[in-house]
C-alpha cells in the first residue's frame, strides 16, 4: 500500500479490513477521501476570495480623501453655504415706488428705500414675487436684505410698509439679530392679498421700510 493515497491508508488501517459483510469498503473509501479533497479545495477557495475582498475594502477606505469643509464669510459651513441667492436693488416684475409717509404705524424712525441706513442696518435689496389678485397682480411676499456696517451687535425690528396708491393698507414687523458686518434677509408675505383686494392693472404700489419698537 505504499503508493495508495495516505488519506485512503489511513481509511483502511482504520477499518483495519477491506471486506465488511462481503461488502468490499475500498471503492467507499476513495470516494469518502475523494469528497473530503473537493471540500477541502473549496474551503481553500473561498478563504481566497474573503481575503482578496477583504484586502480591496480596506485599500479603499485607506485611499478615501477625508472630506474638506468649507467654511463662507457669513460662518455657514458645509453645502449650503451659497444656498441662499443674494439680493441686491430692486427686483420686481412690475414697478413699485419708494414711500416716505410711515403714517400712525407708531414707528420710531423716519422711513427707509434701498440703500438707506436706520440704526445701523442699510437696506441692499428687495426683491418682491406677485401673485394674481383681482384684475391685476399683487405683490404677496417681500424680501428685505439688510446689512449690519457696523461693528455692534444689532437687535431691532425692521418692518416693512406697503401702500397702494399712496394709502397705506398694510405692514408687518420682523424682530431680528444681526451680527457686525453680517447680513439678515428678512421675508414678509400677505397671502391676504388674494383674498381681500380687487387690483387692477392701474394701481400704483409704493413701499418703505422702518424700526418699530421692540416688545
Amino acid at each position: 500500500m505504499s503508493d495508495v493515497d495516505p488519506l485512503i491508508k489511513r481509511e483502511m488501517q482504520w477499518m483495519a479490513l477491506g471486506v465488511l459483510e462481503n461488502r468490499d469498503l475500498a471503492p467507499i473509501i476513495i470516494a469518502k477521501v475523494r469528497r473530503q479533497r473537493i471540500r477541502r479545495a473549496l474551503v481553500a477557495l473561498l478563504g481566497v476570495i474573503a481575503v482578496g475582498a477583504a484586502s480591496i475594502g480596506i485599500y479603499e477606505v485607506i485611499q478615501k480623501p477625508a472630506p474638506i469643509i468649507v467654511a463662507s464669510d457669513n460662518g455657514v459651513t458645509g453645502a449650503n453655504s451659497n444656498s441662499q441667492p443674494e439680493i441686491v436693488g430692486l427686483q420686481s416684475d412690475y414697478p413699485v415706488t419708494w414711500e416716505q409717509s410711515v403714517g400712525d404705524l407708531g414707528a420710531i424712525s423716519g422711513a427707509g428705500g434701498i440703500g438707506d441706513t436706520l440704526g445701523g442696518l442699510t437696506a441692499n435689496g428687495l426683491k418682491i414675487s406677485w401673485e394674481r389678485c383681482g384684475r391685476g397682480q399683487c405683490p404677496v411676499t417681500w424680501v428685505l436684505s439688510l446689512q449690519n456696517n457696523t461693528q455692534d451687535l444689532i437687535s431691532t425690528a425692521p418692518s416693512l410698509g406697503i401702500f397702494t396708491n399712496h394709502t397705506p393698507i398694510v405692514s408687518d414687523s420682523r424682530p431680528t439679530t444681526v451680527l457686525p458686518g453680517g447680513t439678515a434677509l428678512l421675508v414678509y408675505t400677505f397671502p391676504e392679498f388674494k383674498d381681500s383686494l380687487e387690483t387692477s392693472p392701474r394701481e400704483t404700489w409704493q413701499w418703505n421700510w422702518y424700526l418699530a419698537q421692540l416688545r
